[in-house]
C-alpha cells in the first residue's frame, strides 16, 4: 500500500512538473520575463555557469537578489561583465561552454543561449526550463563537480 502511495505521488509530481521550451528570437520577450521572474523569486541561491554573460538587465536583477540575501554564484571562463562584489564570481580553469542557471537548487534553465543581449534579439537559440527533480539533481551535481575542480 505504501509503495502504491509513493508511486502515485511521484507520478503526480511528474505530471505537474514545470517544463517550458523557448525558441529564440521568436519567444525572446517571454523567456527574458521568465528569467527575470526566477531571479526575483529566488529565496536562497542562484548558481550560474555561463560562457558569455554580459546582459546588464539580468546583472542588475542579480545585484538586487544579493541585496535580498540570496547567495549568487557565477562560474565563468572569461569574464565579460563586472558584478556586485557580493556575488561570488569564480573562474573555471577548463573551458566553460555551458549556459545554465539554477534557482534555489530546484529550477534549472539551460540551452544554447549565452546571457547577452544579442542572444535574445538576433540569434536562433533554444532554452529549456524545468523543475523535474531528476534533471535538477543532475545539474546540481554538475555544479558540485565544477566547484570541486
Amino acid at each position: 500500500m505504501i509503495r502504491i502511495f509513493i508511486l502515485t505521488i511521484l507520478l503526480v509530481a511528474n505530471i505537474f512538473a514545470l517544463e517550458k521550451i523557448y525558441f529564440l528570437p521568436e519567444k525572446s520577450d517571454e523567456v527574458k520575463t521568465d528569467i527575470v521572474n526566477y531571479i526575483r523569486d529566488a529565496k536562497d541561491s542562484i548558481d550560474i555557469a555561463m560562457y558569455n554573460f554580459n546582459y546588464k538587465k539580468f546583472g542588475k536583477e542579480l545585484d538586487k537578489a544579493v541585496s535580498r540575501g540570496v547567495e549568487v554564484t557565477i562560474y565563468y571562463h572569461k569574464k565579460k561583465m563586472k558584478f556586485d562584489e557580493r556575488i561570488r564570481v569564480l573562474k573555471v580553469k577548463n573551458k566553460l561552454h555551458t549556459k545554465i542557471a539554477i534557482f534555489d537548487k530546484r529550477i534549472v534553465i539551460f540551452g544554447s543561449a549565452n546571457w547577452k543581449k544579442e542572444a535574445f534579439s538576433k540569434n536562433y537559440e533554444v532554452l529549456y526550463i524545468t523543475d523535474k527533480k531528476k534533471i535538477v539533481k543532475e545539474f546540481n551535481n554538475f555544479f558540485a563537480n565544477i566547484k570541486r575542480n
